[in-house]
């Protein structure tokens, strides 16, 4: 079989069940196993990887809650159709109730802040106004509004690029591609990143055939003393972060650090990729694109901000490489649809997109302090500004065991370690969003029933 799937588990470390639900999310990633593909049942796949069928079965479960494999009783589990990590679990989980009872609390969706009309009929004004042919291939000429109605869209980030050095894609994992395949050179290229990362990098890393490690943080963002002894021992070519929203921690990286870093990167002339994904907010504190604009790769997308299946994100690329990046889109997608194009100009230019973003913020500070007043009593970091919490675990408790605890409650939320690299260490602590599906009582009984849940440990069940 193929050089992922199956994994081998005699070097991992960390929970084997985590280490087969990483290598089934790289194997389909990576095209090792398709969409329908039917997987061993569980006895066998323990046999073949010599671990117990208990593990292989959570391991099962874990994926198919996140979307990765469907599963149904008496006709195995297959690699799902369409792949959507936020969705809730089928009617036959061992843990779970049904779709409707589910709270999700692991997923970034948007919630319903009228978007659907505002789109409906931004698509319909461009349909009237027919400005482009759409039987033609998307040329990156007539992506230029859309270009231009970004570097507007920016200023709230303190990013202010040429449109020129502006490229739409098709949101920002693509954009995350598109700027390592532009970035990266030589048979084996290095990235270094957190050591809690979107699983979205270590894909395309995995795709890209490219290494990958890990630097430390504390509370002010990656800590320079291990970037440069990273960059001694390993030679990155790029270095990957979020400094606006460190998702999962919802850590800002200080202007001192930002500088210190940017430092760093030019002394080994290694470029930085921003992943901006969750700026959603104006920031007082000077973008890395700001700082450092020769070597800084900003991505975007309006996403977290507008509407989650929009799919229109965007690559601010240094002064003048520009064509360099829409020059990997060419080969990729041969250049982003005529109408994502259009729909961004449009939603920008028109106010829409603002609109959106101003009731988005609003949301995300409500539920934020609905959390806080909830389980700030608890170690809790949060921001009025961002859309999900950390919680540290308390005494008695892993980030694992509230995870089963809180699915016995039909409540899903995202523990630390599967934000970290497959060998990297993780914090004890776990990420909780703020139910965008759920209403404001709902979203409040979940969050009440974790703090009751976090009053009795584990360990005092069993006494």
């Amino acid at each position: 079989m193929g050089t992922i799937w199956p994994p081998d588990l005699d070097n991992a470390s960390g929970p084997k069940y985590l280490a087969v639900v990483h290598a089934l999310r790289e194997a389909i990633a990576a095209g090792e196993l398709e969409p329908g593909c039917k997987l061993p049942t569980v006895r066998d796949l323990a046999w073949d990887l010599k671990i117990t069928p208990g593990t292989v079965a959570r391991a099962y479960r874990r994926a198919t809650d996140d979307g990765l494999l469907d599963a149904a009783v008496g006709r195995g589990t297959y690699v799902a159709q369409a792949r959507n990590a936020g969705r809730t679990a089928p009617r036959d989980s061992l843990h779970l109730g049904t779709p409707a009872e589910t709270m999700d609390l692991r997923g970034t969706k948007s919630p319903e802040l009228g978007q659907d009309g505002i789109i409906r009929a931004a698509l319909k004004k461009i349909a009237i106004k027919g400005v482009h042919d759409l039987a033609d291939y998307p040329d990156p000429e007539r992506a230029v509004g859309a270009a231009q109605a970004v570097t507007g869209w920016l200023a709230h980030a303190g990013v202010h690029p040429d449109a020129a050095d502006v490229t739409i894609t098709y949101g920002a994992q693509n954009a995350m591609l598109i700027a390592l395949q532009t970035v990266l050179s030589g048979p084996s290229p290095v990235i270094v990143c957190d050591e809690l990362v979107f699983p979205g990098l270590r894909h395309a890393a995995y795709m890209l055939r490219a290494g990958i490690v890990s630097v430390e943080r504390d509370a002010e963002g990656i800590i320079p003393e291990d970037l440069e002894q990273t960059c001694r021992k390993h030679g990155p070519q790029v270095l990957v972060s979020s400094f606006n929203v460190h998702s999962p921690t919802t850590q800002t990286t200080s202007l001192k650090r930002r500088v210190a870093l940017s430092r760093i990167a030019a002394k080994y002339d290694m470029k930085i990729i921003d992943d901006d994904a969750f700026g959603i907010a104006t920031t007082d504190i000077p973008s890395m694109y700001s700082i450092a604009p020769e070597r800084v790769w900003h991505i975007g997308a309006l996403s977290k901000s507008v509407a989650t299946g929009l799919r229109i994100g965007y690559l601010v690329s240094p002064p003048g490489q520009g064509e360099a990046a829409r020059a990997t889109v060419l080969s990729n997608c041969y250049g982003v649809s005529q109408i994502i194009c259009d729909l961004a100009e449009e939603l920008i230019t028109s106010g829409q997109a603002a609109l959106i973003r101003t009731r988005m913020l609003q949301f995300i500070e409500r539920r934020a302090r609905m959390a806080a007043n909830i389980l700030g009593h608890w170690h809790l970091d949060w921001s009025p500004i961002v859309p999900f919490v950390w919680l540290n675990m308390p005494s008695g408790w892993r980030a694992s065991s509230l995870q089963r605890a809180c699915e016995m409650k039909n409540i899903l939320i995202r523990p630390a370690d599967e934000f970290a690299l497959f060998d990297g260490k993780a914090p004890n602590a776990a990420r909780i969003t703020f139910g965008a599906k759920l209403t404001d009582r709902e979203f409040q009984t979940a969050l009440e029933t974790i703090d009751s849940i976090l009053e009795t440990p584990p360990s005092m069940n069993m006494a």
